[in-house]
């Protein structure tokens, strides 16, 4: 009898191994192989004034974290803190005007199938997040952005490496996430723009500025997740923080109107003034990989609000990273103000950005005490917080000064880093 428990057990393993070798092979089959057959979609940019403004609109949102990053603005490509590193190790792609390391010789509709389908002028997949829903007439602003002659897509010889995908990593692109290789043959239509639409605020969540993807768990998309109203937008999804000098893993936070789990109590104005300047109504600072949508208008970022707050609370208290989240607390002493701003998140020793204190380097105080407050006034798209409202014109000197002193220079006059 003990036998043929033993035979059964060895067959099931067995079978258990054919099976999981199987899918790993159909997984890689469908990462490497070739998707030629996926048509080109019928979009072409969009050279109006209009358009290139809403294309900046939205690549400064949207692609400019991934593909500058770091609070640079030219898309040279970077690493990429997306995905859990169990999954792999990702890179975004140089899409500046350079024909041979960029998109330069790439046609409107190659990158509109890439923006769609993920899928590159070779005809091969890159594992990044794809926008299928998308409309067309926001995907030709993009594009007309892109080839407007904006300095920042001058052409960069740079060139990341490539994404490596871990064996689970293949796995979840493959068949959690699927591989969208249906060409677009139809239009895809953006709604009518409007601060109380839910359908709007619902697309810009959904379709183009990916709140939904980030802010729930797991690797479906974001036209999935929105069918499980149980989980849709509670957070929980893992970000990997190591590579930034950070402290391991970042949960997305819950934003349903849970009022004790989630952003049910932030009014209006503090919605959006989080959005803009990356501050919590009380006092927290929003970390990186959240953008700030400081080119997103009023309408738009009031329908986000609209459709979040259509939606089911939900009470799932997600936790905080092991270092906790950056508060900003009243202080007269520049080196807590260092810490309690979250300064020390990005630019302490050992952190991912502290070489960009040196941009400081020899600077005046005032101007530097300037950059503090409103960064975005001297670097339009930065993703540094502003402070203005945390910090005043006294505290921001102090902290200037405390600043300068870690960069080993001496002060003198200039302009901010």
């Amino acid at each position: 009898m003990m036998k043929k428990i033993l035979l059964a057990i060895g067959v099931l393993v067995a079978l258990v191994l054919i099976g999981a070798g199987t899918a790993m092979g159909v997984a890689t089959h469908k990462i490497n192989k070739s998707y030629d057959y996926v048509a080109l979609p019928n979009i072409t940019r969009d050279t109006s004034p209009e358009g290139i403004a809403r294309g900046e609109q939205v690549f400064r949102a949207v692609c400019a974290e991934c593909h500058a990053g770091g609070g640079n603005t030219k898309p040279v490509g970077v690493r990429m803190h997306d995905f859990p590193p169990d999954l792999g190790t990702f890179y975004s792609a140089n899409i500046t005007s350079d024909p041979e390391k960029g998109v330069g010789a790439w046609t409107d509709q190659e990158i509109a199938r890439m923006v769609i389908n993920g899928i590159d002028k070779s005809h091969h997949f890159r594992p990044m997040p794809a926008f299928p829903n998308m409309g067309d007439k926001d995907i030709a602003a993009v594009i007309g952005f892109m080839r407007s002659g904006h300095p920042d897509f001058a052409p960069e010889k740079q060139q990341p490496p490539r994404s490596e995908l871990t064996p689970p990593g293949r796995m979840v692109f493959a068949f959690a996430m699927g591989i969208n290789d249906k060409g677009r043959t139809e239009p895809v239509p953006v709604p009518a723009k409007a601060a109380d639409s839910v359908e709007y605020g619902r697309y810009l969540a959904g379709s183009v500025y990916d709140c939904v993807f980030c802010h729930s768990p797991g690797f479906d998309g974001s036209a999935v997740k929105l069918q499980h109203p149980d989980t849709v937008l509670s957070g929980g999804f893992e970000f990997d923080l190591t590579p930034l000098g950070g402290e391991g893993k970042l949960l997305s936070p819950n934003i349903t109107v849970s009022e004790t789990a989630g952003i049910g109590k932030w009014t209006l104005d503090e919605f959006i003034l989080a959005m803009r300047t990356g501050v919590t109504p009380g006092g927290y600072i929003l970390r990186a990989p959240m953008p700030k949508y400081r080119y997103a208008d009023d309408a738009e970022l009031t329908a986000l609000y609209t459709f979040l707050r259509s939606m089911k609370p939900n009470d799932k208290v997600v936790p905080p990273p092991a270092g906790g989240r950056p508060k900003a607390e009243p202080t007269n002493d520049p080196e807590k103000m260092f810490s309690a701003l979250g300064c020390a998140t990005c630019h302490a020793p050992g952190k991912a950005y502290e070489a960009k204190l040196q941009g400081a380097k020899g600077k005046a105080p005032e101007e530097v005490a300037k950059w503090i407050r409103n960064p975005e006034s001297f670097k339009p798209g930065t993703q540094m917080p502003t402070y203005e409202t945390l910090v005043d014109e006294n505290n921001a000197l102090s902290l200037a000064k405390y600043v300068l002193g870690k960069t080993g220079g001496t002060v003198s006059e200039g302009t901010a880093p």
